[in-house]
């Protein structure tokens, strides 16, 4: 059925790399808070919900953390080596593209599809590893033929796309089915991906010493001159204030990723 626009708008968060299990994460009072602080007059009715995927991850590093503690003697090591698997091993599970991240996927899929099928328009607001997964599930969604018609927006189970501290445009993340974006066919209506990094975001730009990224083309490198790809994508360098991996868990509070929020839910 298609979307109806007068219903509520759902704000779908994705979250990235983690330690502990879901019921410490709080991505959503996050964009809440942000969001809330920066409508100014415009009265959107909508709902922040958070996608929690890091207890999939964590059910498949039980036995390798397990493993880690027996192995491990030193106790500041015993203490440090199941936070450092637990990181690592998120970015080897999406890596891999094994049945974790399957999972990962499916699950993201089908809370996408559900609001879909409730006539709720969605807009997906991704952090680091999680811009990776929203990745695949929005491309796939975009290659069936039921959705994403370029003539009427009301068959697009995403209207929106906003990804923060993204490694998307690492080669290692470039797998063969990620290194183009889905072309949605001839039509006027364009699928809007913003981007935003702090150039000092070392998950953004690879360096894990803190150098400077320069004016980088993420989203944008991703596009062609193709008059049926049917994508608008924009990268946005931005000041979070913070360095190093300070700067990569700080987009957060970031005024202008609000405005741009807020922005794309009132277009």
């Amino acid at each position: 059925m298609p979307l109806d626009p007068t219903k509520q708008r759902k704000i779908l968060v994705v979250h990235g790399v983690q330690t502990g299990d879901d019921s410490q994460l709080h991505q959503d009072d996050l964009i809440r808070a942000l969001f809330a602080q920066r409508q100014g007059d415009i009265t959107v009715d909508h709902e922040v919900v958070l996608y929690k995927y890091e207890n999939i991850n964590n059910q498949a590093l039980d036995k390798i953390q397990d493993l880690a503690k027996h192995l491990i003697s030193d106790p500041l090591g015993a203490i440090l080596a199941p936070a450092i698997i637990d990181i690592v091993g998120d970015v080897v599970i999406s890596l891999a593209n094994g049945s974790t991240a399957n999972k990962i996927r499916a699950g993201l899929r089908d809370m996408i599809l559900g609001y879909y099928t409730d006539g709720h328009p969605c807009y997906v607001v991704a952090h680091s590893l999680g811009t990776v997964y929203s990745f695949d599930v929005i491309n796939e969604l975009m290659q069936r033929d039921e959705y994403f018609s370029r003539d009427s927006r009301l068959n697009w189970p995403v209207m929106g796309w906003v990804t923060l501290g993204s490694p998307l445009g690492l080669d290692m993340f470039k797998s063969p089915g990620r290194n183009k974006l889905t072309e949605l066919g001839a039509g006027e209506r364009v699928f809007p991906w913003r981007n935003y990094y702090d150039p000092n975001d070392p998950v953004v730009s690879g360096n894990i010493f803190g150098a400077q990224l320069g004016n980088a083309k993420i989203a944008e490198s991703y596009l062609n001159n193709s008059p049926t790809q049917g994508w608008y994508a924009e990268d946005f360098r931005i000041n979070t204030g913070k360095l190093h991996i300070a700067a990569h868990t700080a987009y957060w509070n970031v005024s202008s990723v609000g405005d741009g929020i807020v922005a794309m839910l009132s277009e």
